[in-house]
């Protein structure tokens, strides 16, 4: 496992009259060059979780071992930089975090402060905007002037830049159309099929869920409630009824069906498969 919870707990505001338990005791492993969610109800504990990933925060008591570093309550740990090479997080609207006079220079400000030469920056900003679908002709323009769409691709070019092994992503189609949402999750999706970077998402979104991770954990009130695959997850209707979680349309549509006679795979996730399927009986 590159990702390793150990009794993790995490408290704000410790000492405090009004200190609040956000994670309690999380033992958690997550699977390396797999997609992974992480889904629960708001106050849950999801963006707590992750953002222990790269040292944001650091655990009140317990460790956290992801790849070759470990995190571990109440020790101070020099290794934060590096950690954050190799953990990129891209923040629920991160296009605010914007700063840089030009695209270009944006993008390249994450390599530079990783020591790399302007010329190797300059690579590997213009090779991170194509993949998000950035021409030249926006190299030299303020990231200031353009669409919302295009400055969330703009802050996840600055975090593939770095080229971290593991990349994660709080909300990362929240503001955004139903077409700009896709291409983002496809782009993260290709970069764990091609690549082998593994991609954990914080999410609401279950059909997106449903559609594209391969694991998912489920928090409740700071603590793992489930941790396992997703299909699994989502054809169990009494742990979605537990958990509070709403069923995928698709997974929805598939018990319609089974109910009216057709026999439909556990493991069709797309309207496509249900429809081969159905064809099939119906010839």
């Amino acid at each position: 496992m590159s990702i390793s919870f150990k009794e993790l707990s995490y408290v704000y505001d410790l000492g405090m009259p009004y200190a609040h338990k956000a994670l309690d005791n999380i033992n958690l492993d997550i699977v390396e060059g797999k997609i992974t969610a992480i889904i629960g109800e708001t106050g849950s504990g999801k963006s707590t979780l992750v953002e222990h990933l790269n040292g944001l925060l650091m655990p009140t008591s317990g460790r956290l071992e992801i790849l070759d570093h470990e995190l571990i309550a109440n020790q101070k740990h020099r290794f934060l930089k590096a950690l954050r090479k190799d953990v990129g997080l891209v923040f629920q609207f991160s296009e605010y975090q914007l700063f840089e006079e030009t695209i270009i220079k944006d993008v390249m400000f994450g390599p530079k402060n990783f020591g790399y030469s302007e010329e190797e920056c300059k690579k590997r900003a213009i090779d991170a905007l194509t993949l998000v679908g950035i021409g030249p002709k926006y190299y030299d323009v303020s990231p200031l002037e353009i669409s919302g769409g295009q400055k969330r691709r703009i802050a996840i070019a600055g975090i593939l830049a770095i080229d971290p092994q593991i990349i994660v992503l709080d909300e990362p189609t929240a503001g955004l159309d139903p077409m700009g949402g896709k291409e983002i999750i496809n782009l993260f999706v290709n970069l764990n099929k091609k690549l082998n970077k593994t991609i954990i998402i914080v999410t609401h979104d279950n059909e997106m869920v449903y559609n594209y991770c391969d694991n998912t954990v489920v928090l409740v009130d700071g603590k793992i409630a489930y941790n396992g695959p997703t299909l699994d997850l989502f054809n169990r209707k009494e742990l979605l009824d537990e958990y509070n979680l709403l069923q995928p349309q698709i997974v929805t549509l598939k018990n319609e069906l089974r109910d009216n006679g057709f026999t439909v795979s556990s493991d069709a996730r797309t309207i496509d498969d249900v429809v081969n399927e159905i064809s099939r009986q119906v010839r």
